[in-house]
């Protein structure tokens, strides 16, 4: 007997609550009686903040201009990370740049310092690395909204430059991963935050991670509330008068990728392709070979 497909107007929570299908309809007895319970529905369901790291990994922080960001594992409360963690935060800029960019990061980067933190000043992510740095394995590298700045005032180059950009981020960060440590009980992760829509997209972050052996594990909206004190601030650095330029208004979403076929231990919800809808070695429903669909286990929180 085949059932009627229900079509439903409103995208389905990623914990959809099971339907209650009752025999009878029943009243109250009386007008006093009790009141039936308000069902659930999507209006008042809440996802959890999404954090990409645990509060003992081993974090390398990339391109952090005023440090806030940093600051914040630390500031919010409670704090992201457990008071014997210690992270590892840089920026391009030299001590003395930073400074005049962002004059409130003197405070912030002082904080940090007495808290044991290693801040590393003039880190261009596209050459290689300090020993300090590529001597160390790490449980998760975040790079936070990458841009190579105003290189160019044609579109097609300046996304040419922070492609560019990203793939020289991902090559000289592989070899600093740790062999564990990362969300999925694999080895360690890389997140790039990003913002939505144009120009952003043509990025292909994707496809830039997959030409270097990387795959995207997970993707899923980022949300800077949670972040307490972590404001985002411009390449080119603080502006009294920022003009129309509107950037923390705008969405983000942060990627989570991982070495390709690292062995990695899936988790408890099983295989994350089986998470994707079941599309399993590159084949169709009828046992063909096809084009795999991407099985980054994409939250839509």
């Amino acid at each position: 007997m085949k059932h009627k497909k229900h079509v439903q107007g409103k995208r389905k929570p990623s914990h959809p609550l099971k339907p209650h299908h009752p025999s009878k309809v029943t009243k109250p007895s009386s007008k006093n009686g009790p009141k039936p319970k308000p069902s659930s529905s999507s209006s008042t369901y809440s996802h959890r903040p999404i954090i990409p790291f645990s509060p003992t990994s081993s974090l390398l922080l990339i391109g952090e201009g005023d440090f806030s960001f940093t600051n914040s594992l630390v500031a919010t409360i409670p704090p992201h990370i457990s008071p014997a963690t210690v992270i590892t935060t840089t920026t391009n800029d030299t001590e003395s740049v930073t400074y005049e960019k962002y004059p409130h990061s003197e405070q912030t980067i002082q904080t940090l310092k007495s808290l044991d933190h290693k801040i590393h000043f003039s880190i261009d992510i596209t050459k290689k690395l300090p020993k300090s740095l590529s001597t160390n394995k790490y449980n998760c590298i975040i790079f936070n909204f990458p841009h190579v700045g105003g290189l160019s005032t044609h579109l097609d180059r300046q996304i040419r430059s922070n492609q560019e950009l990203i793939l020289a981020f991902f090559k000289n960060c592989i070899p600093l991963l740790s062999m564990d440590g990362g969300i999925d009980d694999g080895s360690g992760n890389i997140v790039i935050t990003i913002f939505t829509g144009k120009p952003y997209d043509d990025w292909n972050l994707k496809e830039l991670a997959k030409s270097v052996g990387l795959e995207c594990i997970r993707s899923f909206k980022f949300d800077a509330t949670i972040y307490e004190g972590y404001k985002h601030v411009r390449t080119i650095g603080f502006r009294e008068r920022e003009g129309d330029w509107k950037g923390e208004e705008r969405g983000a979403r942060s990627f989570v990728f991982g070495v390709k076929d690292d062995g990695r231990r899936r988790r408890k919800g099983g295989d994350i392709n089986k998470r994707k809808g079941g599309e399993n070695k590159g084949k169709n429903n009828n046992g063909k070979k096809g084009k795999a669909k991407d099985s980054d286990g994409d939250d839509d929180d």
